[in-house]
């Protein structure tokens, strides 16, 4: 496995061009709304995050507490030592990686990191088959290009480590590279000016995957 992640890293590396940078953070205080919908997809998207920031508002008062010290491997089977590090790498058209790609075979189940509820489960054309969990902090974690969803999972849905979001895949942008799970972890908003991405490598954890607990 160890292996296969290395060569699925080098893969993407070379297909997406990117290099790795010096240690990246979206900084505190940036405002960059997101552009005018170009078409009516977009303008569908765009309309739906009102419906969302309301749903944050009304779930964020029962996930008490700080955010989590610690977050579990989501991807069943993976180590965090064989997560290649690429956060703030350099992406086509100037933008910034902002999390991890964790690389397995197509089909390895993805659990959730942490307790939360489930904000959106949607496809978009970045991200493909992708799930926000919102935890507490309100803390939004972010679960990209899935091959499928689980089959019972519903947005606003309770999660715990314990439960399967789907499956891993190469959805949406990550099209035509190695199957793996794009995982982000976002606080603040736009409208607020407090929107920032932070790298999730540091908080993962390995976990015991007989019992999906942590070691």
């Amino acid at each position: 496995m160890a292996i296969f992640s290395l060569l699925c890293s080098l893969v993407l590396a070379q297909k997406l061009r990117y290099i790795p940078t010096q240690p990246y953070v979206r900084e505190v205080g940036e405002c960059n709304p997101a552009p005018p919908p170009r078409n009516p997809s977009e303008q569908s998207r765009w309309e739906e995050w009102p419906g969302y920031r309301e749903r944050i508002a009304r779930l964020a008062p029962h996930l008490l507490g700080e955010p989590d010290p610690a977050l579990l491997m989501p991807v069943q089977g993976v180590r965090v030592r064989q997560v290649w590090d690429s956060f703030g790498a350099i992406r086509p058209g100037g933008r910034r990686h902002e999390g991890q790609d964790i690389f397995a075979r197509r089909g390895t189940p993805v659990y959730s990191a942490t307790e939360g509820f489930v904000l959106r489960m949607a496809y978009g054309p970045v991200g493909g088959l992708q799930i926000f969990v919102l935890g507490a902090g309100e803390k939004r974690y972010y679960y990209a290009h899935f091959d499928r969803f689980a089959p019972d999972l519903r947005e606003g849905d309770w999660v715990t480590p314990q439960t399967l979001l789907g499956y891993v895949g190469n959805t949406g942008i990550a099209r035509g590279t190695p199957p793996h799970l794009h995982f982000g972890i976002y606080e603040g908003g736009r409208e607020t000016c407090d929107y920032r991405a932070l790298d999730p490598l540091p908080l993962l954890r390995d976990r015991n995957w007989q019992t999906l607990s942590g070691r």
